[in-house]
């Protein structure tokens, strides 16, 4: 398991996914990273920092976060 820091660009309550920014990533930015259910749709705004579970490195799809502030 790897943590990552980002931020939160966009949220999808519909298919429950973000689109982040990872911390020293400027320009590259992740679409459809699973979110945790147990986070609320109201902490999910853009500009939110969030703490992302990388899972297996070699399935960028494993991907969640999992924490946000």
């Amino acid at each position: 398991m790897a943590l990552r820091r980002a931020r939160l660009v966009a949220f999808d309550t519909g298919s429950w996914t973000a689109a982040v920014r990872l911390d020293g990533s400027a320009a590259a930015v992740f679409e459809n990273v699973a979110v945790s259910r147990a986070l609320p749709a109201a902490e999910m705004v853009p500009g939110r920092r969030l703490l992302i579970d990388t899972g297996d490195h070699r399935h960028p799809a494993d991907a969640v976060v999992i924490a946000a502030w």
